[in-house]
């Protein structure tokens, strides 16, 4: 964490006390806003205090007016309807909304989810025979199906209908599929790209109700799904994702929902405000335990029943799977970790690997972790005697599906979106597919974006840092992909007293800005106990220091802390 990261510092000059006169906030909240391009002051009341009433209107979405006639027919035909989702939070969290709303409206309707080792990502044989075999006549997907080609086809020649809700980057035109509803259709006028696939869930019922006269509370009530699948999803939070983000954690808090409540409770948060973080590494993580390691219908389930016993069973079962998610994963990172090593993959511009015996459930997991820690875009693969499926992710500025768009020679199946892919191909054809990779990013990609680089928001005196700034700050939640918790530096700073290590792996010391101020600030650095020799000041250096702050409690007496993501030591005084 010492010195670990490129620094870039923003500095838009503005008349800022003109804007601060015009908007009536503190000035560092104002340089924050005006940085990430809200500078109106329409822009910035839209941003700090969302509203339902801006989001644009379902019909926009290209064939949703054909999907919801298609569903009111099936209604009125007393047809049966299927709902197929992913297995991952996105597409959990859409079937279990989209299962509400059909029920609210009078459909015999179920779900089906796959399993992941046996049927893998997107439509499949069994699946499609299954609905035929059980009487259905209409199969809607959700997060999935938009690269579904010859399965819709498929389908279709068993007089089977499919209404496509997805998100996720279209690979070429299709329209066998009855209705296809995904912002990303190369035809599509809807204004904004980006929503996750229970987004685009969330717009289908919108427009259900509407079609049915049903009131909005109805749907206002799953904004605690509409919620989780965006953030988990790590979709950009801007735009809608935002509002619908930010609403929805808003319902989340108000632990309605019987299920999640449990869950909540088994994760050690039952009396904590959750925030996107606690949504992002502690509830989506066993929510998709189940899709990972056993199966993901019962997370549906944990979300949609209103029965104490079975949402208390499930809870504990999904922790379980969590548990056991956790160890396999450690196993599969410490045997990554090792083929790096050895046959120096971090040298290369993105690194592939794979071993036999891997858990596909939980690579894309790892593909996340070793990409934290080597800063490479990574793509880990678990093969099998003949094939290889693989799960990527990626850093920010390299557009990992479209590196593997432009290189699909060896692929027999790809998908996923701009930081995330998932990948199928045989296992003989595995190295020469790493060449192409390898090849084409060296001659495409700009070396620049493999150096860590943190975004500093604005530049701070310790005086200005109180609980009003605190509450503003608190505004800017949910915070993810193109909203980041802003970034705050300040410099000369000198060490108090003696650093520390506390819990054995964190680096807790004092700073004060100016040796004449009385006043010193905690701060803690995670995981970064070690540094706390590099913290031996001498009485002529200073440190600058990036962080981000928050309210916390030691030894119950609550306070304000600053929390470290980056130290220079020994700057010398800076005067400017």
């Amino acid at each position: 964490m010492i010195n670990k990261y490129q620094w870039i510092i923003n500095k838009l000059e503005a008349d800022w006390e003109k804007i601060k006169e015009e908007v009536k906030l503190p000035l560092p909240i104002i340089k924050i806003l005006w940085q990430r391009g809200y500078q109106k002051k329409e822009e910035i009341e839209n941003f700090l205090n969302p509203k339902a009433k801006n989001l644009f209107l379902p019909s926009l979405l290209p064939d949703m007016e054909k999907a919801v006639e298609r569903i009111k027919e099936a209604i009125q035909k007393q047809e049966r309807i299927l709902i197929f989702g992913d297995y991952d939070v996105d597409g959990i969290t859409g079937t279990a909304l989209l299962l509400s709303t059909l029920k609210k409206i009078g459909a015999y309707v179920n779900f089906y989810i796959p399993h992941r080792e046996k049927e893998g990502y997107g439509l499949s044989d069994t699946a499609i025979l299954y609905a035929k075999s059980h009487g259905y006549k209409l199969v809607i997907t959700v997060d999935c199906g938009s690269n579904d080609f010859s399965l819709i086809n498929f389908a279709k020649k068993l007089k089977l209908d499919v209404i496509v809700c997805d998100h996720h980057e279209v690979q070429k035109d299709f329209n066998d599929a009855f209705a296809f509803i995904n912002p990303k259709r190369k035809d599509s006028k809807y204004p904004f790209r980006e929503l996750a696939g229970v987004g685009i869930v969330f717009k289908l019922s919108w427009a259900l109700l509407q079609a049915f006269n049903l009131n909005k509370e109805d749907l206002i009530e799953n904004l605690d799904l509409v919620c989780l699948g965006t953030i988990c999803d790590i979709v950009p939070l801007i735009g809608e994702n935002r509002i619908l983000a930010k609403l929805g954690i808003n319902y989340l808090n108000k632990r309605r929902r019987l299920g999640l409540n449990y869950l909540i409770k088994e994760a050690g948060l039952k009396n904590k405000e959750i925030t996107s973080y606690d949504i992002s590494f502690i509830i989506g993580p066993r929510l998709n335990a189940a899709g990972r390691i056993t199966h993901a219908e019962k997370a549906v389930k944990l979300l949609t029943t209103n029965n104490e016993e079975e949402a208390k069973r499930l809870a504990e079962e999904l922790e379980k799977d969590n548990k056991r998610r956790q160890l396999i994963e450690e196993k599969i990172l410490k045997e990554a970790k090792e083929i790096i090593k050895k046959e120096e993959k971090n040298r290369n511009p993105i690194i592939l690997l794979g071993k036999e015996g891997w858990h596909e459930g939980v690579i894309g997991i790892c593909a996340s972790r070793i990409v934290e820690e080597f800063y490479k875009p990574t793509i880990l693969f678990s093969l099998t005697e003949n094939y290889a499926k693989g799960s990527g992710r990626s850093i920010l500025h390299f557009p990992l599906f479209e590196v593997i768009k432009a290189n699909p020679q060896y692929l027999l199946k790809f998908g996923g979106h701009k930081y995330a892919c998932g990948l199928f191909l045989k296992k003989k054809d595995l190295k020469n597919f790493e060449k192409s990779l390898i090849d084409y990013v060296e001659k495409n990609v700009n070396k620049e974006i493999y150096q860590r680089k943190l975004v500093i928001d604005c530049e701070l005196n310790l005086k200005e840092i109180n609980y009003e700034l605190l509450n503003y700050l608190k505004k800017f939640e949910p915070f993810g992909i193109e909203n980041p918790e802003p970034l705050f530096l300040t410099r000369n700073l000198e060490v108090v007293g003696f650093p520390r290590v506390v819990a054995k792996k964190h680096l807790k010391f004092k700073i004060r800005q100016k040796k004449e101020e009385k006043e010193a600030w905690e701060v803690i650095a995670f995981n970064e106990a070690k540094g706390i020799l590099k913290l031996a000041v001498g009485k002529e250096d200073y440190l600058n220091l990036v962080y981000t702050f928050d309210e916390d409690s030691f030894f119950g007496k609550k306070k304000i802390v600053l929390y470290a993501k980056d130290i220079a030591i020994n700057v010398g005084e800076n005067k400017n």
